[in-house]
């Protein structure tokens, strides 16, 4: 492995790591809030608000603003213009000081009225009116600090400085932990988007501060007649209606949850915050390290690299990812027991909320696999074609919602997000295929009938422990944990010793950059990864 093909790996591994603790450190306040508000009226009230504020992010925030700005950015970066390039990146931030800030103004004084036109259900008593009202003024600011922060992070992205991106989510987390603990007794339910806004102003400082040291500051600048600025918008357009239909697909489901009852928002988030974590760790990283990888490819024209980046990433996706498909479906009593049961969290809350899991589980593997395939489409900057997907699959979504909520719940909620998962990953496949031929397609489906084997294999030898040992499991916590550990462990290994007889190559890949971890921490003193060069062999991944 060359020396600049290790720092790529050991990028990966230095943001997988980051991103592992992030997600422990937010699963660490979902305990927390699980344990204070279980599934009470308030904090379901508090679910469904938020995913206004979340909606509107997607159009401004992060994902919208790096995906349209990095291909832009990095190229400048490649022709030399650092100045021209600093001063796009001052335009962006300018025009999302504009726009982004009177969308909160315009938010924040319509909340009442917009919280009652969304959830009557909610809102049928002044009290729960005035709660939702309340909580939306205070998450709306959220926007506008989380939008300042996606452009920033394109910078970084551009350097491929992936560290600090990762980092500022594990302070934001525990600065909501912190605000639970301090004031959840005072306010309520207002201390989580408390949390939540204070951790965000702290999100971008951090930021701020690390793309400093890549030689200056970055300030708002206001040439809104920049027409690379316009190029960058123009990318946006598309991958901001495309990512907002894809999330406006939780609100339904969040909307059609006030219908199944006043616990249906709650119970859906709790158990999205379990599914999220192995996707946050695993498939957010693949997708971020080799995006930038996938903009050069896309911008030299070389398919053949861009091709086995593609399948290198989805393969990778699938086979870390059905292991969690399989513990999810088989025993999602044990997971949800394990990391929510306590205090107001009962044994009532736990099996809604393991249902939920289970049915959500079907969709895991198809949902990380479509972040790198929506990556590519990015990369080639041509994010219109995901639109025309996502405008099907909201319909989709809305249909099956409707068909499912009052037969099986929240689990039906839950199936139809699976569901739509799935179909958004077949039709991106065949849409990706149309653009750049041959995706290695059987390749790929080769992989994942061999990690669906060993994922088979690893439900019988974890389901089979953990029915085993369910009299440990009853004797408080520390008998679930040994049992949990236990059927995991077992199951893992039967897995991986699988993957290794059958001789799959993700297993190898993921060895080799696990393996590098602790040598190449010590080679390059502990700091972030030094830019790659401009090829990726697959075996980087």
């Amino acid at each position: 492995m060359s020396e600049h093909t290790r720092k790529l790996a050991l990028a990966a591994v230095i943001v997988a790591s980051a991103t592992a603790i992030s997600r422990l450190t937010g699963l660490g306040r979902e305990v927390i809030t699980a344990a204070v508000y279980g599934v009470d009226p308030d904090y379901n009230t508090f679910v469904s608000v938020s995913v206004i504020p979340q909606l509107v992010q997607q159009l401004f925030a992060d994902a919208a603003i790096s995906a349209a700005f990095v291909p832009v950015f990095t190229a400048l970066l490649t022709k030399g213009e650092r100045e021209r390039a600093y001063r796009l990146a001052g335009n962006l931030l300018g025009l999302i000081v504009v726009v982004v800030g009177l969308t909160v103004v315009v938010l924040a004084l319509a909340a009442r009225p917009l919280t009652q036109w969304m959830y009557p259900e909610l809102t049928q008593t002044a009290a729960g009116a005035d709660l939702a009202a309340d909580l939306l003024r205070i998450l709306v600011p959220t926007i506008l600090f989380l939008s300042l922060a996606g452009a920033i992070s394109g910078v970084l992205y551009s350097f491929e400085r992936f560290t600090m991106p990762a980092v500022v989510s594990i302070v934001w987390n525990l600065t909501i932990i912190a605000a639970i603990v301090a004031f959840q007794g005072s306010i309520g339910v207002d201390a989580i988007a408390w949390g939540m806004l204070v951790g965000t102003v702290l999100e971008v400082a951090m930021l701020a501060g690390a793309a400093r040291h890549r030689g200056r500051w970055l300030w708002p600048r206001f040439g809104l007649g920049d027409p690379l600025l316009r190029r960058v918008l123009l990318l946006m357009v598309p991958i901001t209606i495309t990512l907002g239909i894809l999330n406006f697909n939780s609100l339904i489901a969040t909307w059609f949850a006030q219908f199944v009852s006043d616990r249906a928002a709650a119970e859906i988030g709790y158990a999205f915050r379990l599914y999220q974590l192995p996707q946050g760790i695993f498939a957010v990283t693949i997708g971020t390290v080799l995006f930038p990888s996938l903009s050069r490819f896309a911008a030299q024209r070389d398919e053949g690299r861009f091709r086995d980046t593609v399948s290198l990433g989805v393969r990778q996706m699938v086979f870390v990812s059905l292991p969690f498909v399989a513990w999810f479906a088989v025993m999602p009593e044990a997971f949800v027991e394990l990391v929510y049961q306590r205090g107001n969290f009962d044994a009532a809350a736990t099996t809604e909320v393991a249902g939920a899991l289970a049915f959500f589980s079907v969709g895991l593997a198809f949902a990380n696999a479509n972040i790198m395939l929506n990556r590519s489409f990015q990369s080639m900057q041509r994010p219109w074609l995901p639109l025309y997907v996502a405008v099907g699959n909201l319909i989709v979504n809305f249909v099956l919602c409707w068909l499912l909520y009052e037969p099986l719940g929240v689990r039906g909620l839950t199936l139809s997000m699976a569901a739509v998962s799935a179909v958004n990953f077949f039709a991106l496949f065949v849409l990706l295929r149309r653009q750049v031929g041959r995706v290695d397609g059987r390749r790929m489906a080769t992989a994942a009938g061999g990690a669906l084997l060993c994922a088979l294999v690893l439900s019988a030898v974890s389901y089979g422990v953990w029915r085993a040992l369910e009299d440990v499991a009853a004797r408080g916590f520390w008998g679930l944990l040994a049992a949990v550990v236990a059927a995991v462990a077992a199951g893992a290994a039967a897995y991986l010793l699988l993957a290794k007889a059958l001789r799959l190559e993700e297993l190898s890949v993921v060895r080799q950059v696990f393996r590098r971890r602790g040598r190449g921490r010590r080679e390059s003193g502990g700091g972030e990864a030094s830019p790659p060069p401009p090829d990726l062999p697959p075996a980087s991944g």
